[in-house]
């Protein structure tokens, strides 16, 4: 008896493409993905300074304003002191030619002035720093509250009898918050002698508030603020010739 046998099914060949796995998209040439450095610290601004109006104090557009600066800590001479155009010259030599990045100290001063800490980009060392460094400028240790930095900086300008330290006594106006600090004497009685317009020996010139230094006799001795000194440093006065005498200048 003949029996029937069914034919093997025939099982189709996979296909090359699987229909259960997402195929992926061709790369193109050329072409990169953006990704963020998170370790890296977003850059800061940096402005261009506009126009330098006195020692320390000038003008930058921020968002299209013109906003008015001071730099923070340091005090300059005004415009009737000895250093004056050697400060404005300093300014603009360190604020004009580069950009510099700005940071906020205080928002306004007395004079609604905002206070910052200047550094031209490629420089390690801040403008204020700088300027009383070089003696164009003094420290304003109220301001800062001490800064430490800039005491120190202040310092070395004074050991190195360097730019305003060569005449004090010209910028210590008490009726003014940028003025220079007092230098203290260094013995008790030094004090009381300067108070009193005792001299210890010599010749007591007098050297007025704007760092002139006058002889006995001349019109201007002991006229206005000022301190009698045996050792003066200043400027001598053109009327009676102040340490050299009058004639041999």
């Amino acid at each position: 008896m003949a029996q029937t046998v069914t034919p093997a099914s025939v099982t189709p060949p996979p296909s090359p493409v699987s229909p259960l796995l997402p195929l992926e998209k061709p790369a193109i040439p050329g072409a990169t993905l953006s990704v963020q450095d998170p370790t890296k610290a977003p850059e800061k601004t940096a402005y261009e300074v506009l126009r330098v109006l006195s020692p320390g104090v000038f003008d930058v557009t921020v968002e299209k304003f013109q906003v008015r600066f001071r730099a923070w800590g340091v005090g300059f001479p005004k415009r009737d002191q000895p250093g004056f155009r050697e400060a404005l010259r300093f300014t603009e030599q360190q604020l004009l030619p580069s950009k510099v990045q700005l940071i906020i100290k205080q928002q306004f001063d007395l004079k609604n002035l905002k206070l910052v800490d200047i550094l031209s980009v490629g420089s390690q060392t801040t403008f204020s720093r700088q300027a009383i460094l070089s003696g164009h400028g003094w420290h304003l240790e109220k301001e800062t509250n001490r800064y430490g930095p800039f005491t120190l900086a202040q310092m070395k300008a004074k050991r190195m009898v360097l730019g305003v330290w060569r005449t004090p006594l010209a910028y210590t106006q008490a009726d003014d918050a940028s003025a220079m600090p007092m230098p203290k004497p260094k013995l008790p009685g030094a004090l009381f002698r300067q108070q009193q317009g005792v001299p210890t020996a010599g010749i007591s010139y007098w050297v007025s508030s704007l760092g002139k230094v006058h002889r006995p006799g001349c019109a201007f001795y002991r006229k206005g603020r000022g301190l009698i000194s045996n050792a003066p440093q200043g400027y001598d006065c053109r009327i009676c010739g102040g340490r050299n005498g009058k004639g041999t200048r």
